[in-house]
């Protein structure tokens, strides 16, 4: 299908939220099954839960190769091919005989998921640029966390009828499906494509200092939210013991929290810069986590719903950082944009998976570890971004 004039109307970034959807789908639907996948395989819910980091390391292994193809190849093109070996990665987990074959076609799953995913901000991009970009972007997020909000109860109820397995069926489904919609309904929007040696392409990103702190907050934002969303199996229905009903809802409260604030951050756009909006979402994350540490390792006996209150005070700051981050990022690159796209994505999830597993593996089964990984993760971004502008105020003097 030939280039043709698109617009971003509301059909369109239904679309692309549909598509942006995948990543909180193949994270989150299967939470609530963690402990019947443990119990079918033999293994441990710490041995399960890696299977969010090896899916978030594959998903950015996918979106560093999907940015620098797409903008070679097209988006459309890259789209479909993506879908298509998610759909094989999902079959595959439906029919794997032990976890370690599961956590392979987890990789596949992811790789074919970042391929994907990663066009949907580089065709906003190649649509629109400057707040009507960063608007679109947060509408299409908007839409998206429908997801998250919605994958742990829709998981858990294919859980309790269907079992484990029709879940990632579910999954496998929904990219039959996608793959059919954007067939007929994508066109291409990469007017320009642009060659060259993606490494090449990947170090004219990141060697601009101008965009170093606006990486550094992603890679914060990711990897405190996926810390959360990594051990939040086992925090809730193991340490506090929750039931695989009620630890859905628990986590709904903390997504739906993430959809309120970015209907927020759409608002203050028309007022405020991406920048600025940036600063105040990791304020509060500070904030939060600041509480958070306090309350775990001040208090011996804890309940579940002061943590969840923090929690959905810090996750729901993610959309502040994130979409403004990104926005800002493709500014300086229009005709690079799939790969800058794919390079702070990339690094974002590959931040949320590392975090999550060592998480994991220095975890208790208290949220000891999770509330320190989130707050350290949030100082980081914050320094490193107080820091470049500190140096580029410097240079530009």
């Amino acid at each position: 299908m030939s280039s043709v004039a698109v617009r971003l109307t509301p059909g369109f970034l239904l679309m692309l939220s549909a598509l942006t959807a995948l990543t909180p789908l193949g994270t989150d639907i299967y939470l609530s099954a963690v402990p019947a996948i443990a119990s079918d395989y033999g293994n441990s819910l710490h041995e399960v839960e890696l299977s969010v980091s090896v899916f978030l390391m594959g998903f950015s292994l996918g979106q560093l190769l999907g940015g620098p193809l797409s903008d070679r190849y097209g988006r459309r093109r890259m789209v479909l091919i993506g879908l298509s070996i998610f759909a094989v990665g999902s079959l595959g987990i439906i029919l794997a005989p032990s976890l370690d074959v599961m956590l392979a076609f987890r990789v596949v799953q992811a790789l074919g998921g970042g391929l994907a995913v990663v066009n949907s901000t580089a065709i906003i991009r190649d649509l629109a640029s400057g707040r009507e970009g960063a608007g679109a972007m947060i509408r299409v997020i908007q839409v998206m966390m429908i997801a998250p909000l919605v994958a742990p109860l829709l998981g858990m109820l294919i859980l309790k009828m269907l079992g484990w397995h029709s879940v990632f069926g579910f999954l496998l489904i929904y990219a039959l499906l996608l793959i059919v919609l954007f067939y007929f309904r994508l066109p291409e929007t990469r007017k320009v494509r642009t060659g060259g040696n993606p490494l090449r392409n990947y170090w004219q990103v990141l060697s601009d200092r101008r965009i170093w702190g606006f990486v550094a907050s992603t890679c914060a934002a990711y990897a405190g939210m996926l810390s959360f969303v990594t051990s939040s199996p086992g925090i809730f229905m193991g340490h506090f013991g929750l039931s695989d009903t009620v630890y859905p809802l628990v986590f709904g409260c903390v997504v739906l929290t993430m959809l309120a604030m970015s209907k927020v951050n759409l608002h203050l756009l028309k007022r405020y810069s991406p920048p600025v909006l940036i600063s105040i979402g990791q304020k509060i994350q500070i904030a939060m986590g600041m509480l958070m540490v306090g309350y775990i390792f001040l208090f011996d006996e804890l309940s579940v719903w002061p943590l969840t209150l923090m929690l959905m005070l810090y996750i729901g700051s993610h959309g502040f950082v994130v979409a403004n981050a990104t926005s800002s990022i493709t500014e300086y690159f229009p005709h690079l944009a799939g790969t800058a796209t794919a390079l702070v994505g990339a690094l974002g999830f590959a931040s949320g998976g590392i975090a999550g597993g060592v998480v994991s593996a220095l975890s208790d089964g208290s949220p000891k570890a999770m509330v320190c990984m989130m707050l350290a993760a949030v100082l980081f971004g914050s320094i490193i971004r107080r820091l470049t502008k500190s140096f580029q105020e410097l240079a530009s003097a």
